[in-house]
């Protein structure tokens, strides 16, 4: 005698909280989790900004009839670089000081906005490569021990006064020095020299 098969749904008591293991990744960003030999499918807490890996231990939490990834207790591979997300946009806000601490710092975004009232850098040297730069300010001060400026063309332009005071002046072209002034005015306490193959005045 043949007894047909009945498959009956069971009632699952979801524990309120419990502890499991990261199986799968979804693309949604959701997780498989094993927890006492039970497989739940949750969906990561808004809270959880760490991004879970295979085999991190988790915390689960019910609420309602859905299982929620709540917080990552520990880690399975503790050396591996760790992510924080967020969908949207993301704000890290302190009354007092926001210090940050590491052998390296990398920043990777397509645009940046700088806004500091006040800025103090200190290091030992400092590259930059970027295509184009543009600096508006009132004033600026520069010391420097030394300075090296190559570049193909260079244009400076001021609409008021040019002062250069050195200790000896050197200029050197490789075809053509032209100075001209409504007024041009040439001294020297000691000696002024003027050599050349053909020299005009006037």
């Amino acid at each position: 005698m043949n007894h047909a098969e009945k498959t009956v749904a069971l009632p699952l008591e979801l524990p309120l909280q419990a502890e499991g293991q990261v199986v799968g990744l979804e693309p949604d960003g959701s997780v498989q989790v094993v927890s006492h030999g039970r497989r739940w499918h949750c969906p990561r807490a808004a809270s959880c900004l760490l991004t879970p890996q295979l085999h991190d231990q988790v915390l689960l939490c019910r609420a309602t009839d859905q299982m929620w990834l709540l917080a990552i207790l520990v880690r399975a591979e503790p050396q591996q670089a760790a992510q924080l997300h967020c969908e949207g946009d993301l704000t890290i806000s302190a009354s007092r000081n926001l210090n940050l601490h590491s052998p390296t710092l990398q920043l990777n975004a397509e645009r940046g906005d700088c806004d500091i009232k006040q800025l103090n850098y200190r290091g030992e040297s400092a590259s930059v490569w970027i295509s184009l730069s543009r600096l508006f300010g009132k004033r600026c001060e520069s010391v420097w021990e030394s300075v090296s400026q190559i570049s193909q063309r260079l244009l400076r332009r001021t609409h008021d006064i040019e002062q250069v005071r050195a200790g000896q002046l050197d200029i050197k072209t490789s075809q053509l020095t032209r100075l001209h002034a409504p007024t041009t005015f040439i001294s020297s306490k000691t000696l002024t020299r003027i050599d050349g193959k053909q020299i005009h005045m006037g």
